[in-house]
């Protein structure tokens, strides 16, 4: 990631509870753990913003890449959010960007980028994006 993103670039924040069991030894959230929360992220905005049904939908999204920086390191008990915004948005694939934020705060603990790529659920081909989906994505685009 080229410059430092800050809150206010992405249209769309999901907030995250830490717990625990989220630290590694060293008492900080671990970077796989981050991975799961801009996982969490996506896809909660896609069953809840773009009405995608995962289990029995007509498109399935399977993430061919991802990366991560980390600026910060958050721990238990901290409060934090989840930027998401779409960098683009091409055919069947879509780049989301990311950022994870103390509450609060403007710059991001880590900021990442996920590849995701839609196809057929019966054909496993790469997908049409259905309006509704295609719609919501739109919407994070900046």
């Amino acid at each position: 990631m080229s410059e430092m993103p800050q809150r206010q670039d992405y249209p769309h924040l999901q907030p995250i509870l830490t717990r625990w069991q989220d630290c590694d030894l060293n008492g900080h959230i671990a970077g796989a753990t981050v991975y799961s929360y801009f996982d969490t992220t996506i896809q909660a905005f896609l069953l809840q913003q773009a009405n995608l049904d995962p289990q029995e939908g007509e498109v399935l999204g399977f993430v061919v890449s991802s990366a991560a920086d980390f600026f910060a390191l958050p721990a238990f008990p901290d409060t934090l959010e989840v930027g998401l915004r779409v960098a683009r948005l091409a055919g069947s694939s879509v780049e989301y960007q990311l950022g994870l934020f103390r509450l609060g705060e403007m710059q991001p603990c880590a900021a990442g980028k996920v590849v995701q790529v839609f196809v057929e659920r019966g054909s496993g081909r790469p997908a049409t994006l259905p309006a509704e989906l295609q719609a919501a994505l739109s919407r994070l685009q900046g």
